[in-house]
């Protein structure tokens, strides 16, 4: 089986050379052979091959500034001009692939110190690529730059308002951390909190998602107050925003939607077979039985306790199924679980261990060994 082309690979000579072209277009003093030539690197310099995907795009975003020998607002003008057509329909935009990269750290070099000119430049790039990069150095350092990407959350455009909650995370994937006031988050994600795009909202979901982790009892309280709201885009923000604490158990999240402590006995939860291979399948059976006068929303977790090199377990939670069990009912319940070596988790011979977890407590547990 081939190896998967590594990202880096994006940027090939002959992408360098469309992306100085392009820039050649609308400056006719910028020299496409001098550029390829600075991409690939001087003698004694780091050689382009051998660069990452980072450090490449940082190549290039380098080159393109000393050939175009441009003040910084205007660099940022020549990449406007340069920028291909807006991205047409909804969800992420990927025009040319990676090749507006660099545009974003062209921008990101010379963004604290020209932040105007700097946010217009990522509106224009955010339309038709991905901003979210180039506009952090900007709100890291510019005190007004927050106010200013406020008043996107009515931007016509879906990338633009996104750009608004994507760019202001807090532990954006990538990115270096960033703290912005959070009252002023708070602010431009209400905004946005029933923004008719799914793709706005997955991101005002994550970035909740991200503030959550640090300040969960603020988070899960407005999230409440939205919840009430009943607003299905408000609704499906919230839930999206707590997965992590609906998955943890986290009381104040689970109330929320209904799932109250379980009145619930979990029986007969087996584990066939209980010695196995790696690369064999193992399936658990039980059935939840009520012990409730009412009937309950349950939220129904498997929580398999893998083996660690070191022997000891690393807990993994599946999200199983959610029901309405009714006062005295019972529900059976099968589970198969594939033990097989993935690219993400690696499989050690040992004793797991799997627990059913209802409504975030733990009620029972069994355990089967992989050889």
């Amino acid at each position: 089986m081939a190896d998967a082309p590594k990202l880096k690979d994006f940027f090939t000579r002959d992408v360098v050379r469309e992306i100085g072209e392009r820039l050649a277009t609308h400056h006719t003093s910028f020299d496409v052979d001098e550029f390829a030539a600075l991409v690939d690197g001087a003698a004694g310099e780091e050689q382009f091959d051998e660069l990452a995907f980072t450090a490449r795009s940082r190549r290039i975003a380098a080159s393109i500034d000393t050939v175009a020998k441009l003040e910084p607002p205007a660099l940022f003008d020549l990449l406007t001009r340069s920028l291909p057509p807006e991205f047409e329909g909804t969800g992420e935009p990927m025009n040319d692939g990676f090749a507006l990269w660099p545009y974003g750290d062209a921008i990101a070099t010379h963004g604290a110190d020209f932040p105007t000119e700097a946010l217009e430049a990522c509106v224009e790039l955010t339309k038709r690529f991905t901003a979210e990069f180039a506009i952090r150095p900007v709100l890291a350092t510019s005190a007004d730059a927050l106010d200013v990407v406020a008043g996107w959350t009515s931007h016509p455009n879906e990338h633009v308002r996104r750009l608004v909650s994507e760019g202001t995370r807090p532990r954006l994937p990538w990115a270096s951390r960033l703290d912005l006031p959070l009252d002023k988050t708070l602010a431009m994600l209400s905004d946005l909190r029933a923004d008719p795009s799914l793709y706005v909202r997955r991101s005002v979901a994550n970035h909740l998602n991200d503030l959550a982790k640090d300040q969960p009892d603020r988070i899960i309280a407005m999230l409440t107050e939205w919840h009430n709201e009943g607003v299905e885009e408000t609704t499906w923000i919230v839930r999206h925003a707590l997965r992590n604490h609906l998955k943890n158990g986290t009381p104040g999240a689970l109330a929320l939607f209904g799932y109250l402590p379980p009145e619930v006995v979990v029986s007969d939860l087996t584990a066939t077979p209980s010695t196995l291979a790696i690369g064999e399948s193992v399936e658990f059976g039980f059935g939840l039985d009520s012990t409730g006068a009412d009937s309950q929303l349950l939220m129904v977790d498997l929580v398999m306790g893998y083996v660690k090199a070191n022997g000891k377990a690393s807990p993994k939670v599946f999200k199983f199924r959610e029901l309405e069990l009714e006062s005295g009912a019972t529900v059976a319940c099968n589970k198969s679980f594939d033990m097989v070596v993935r690219s993400t988790r690696k499989l050690y011979p040992g004793e797991h261990s799997l627990t059913v977890r209802v409504n975030g407590q733990d009620l029972a547990s069994t355990t089967f060994t992989l050889s």
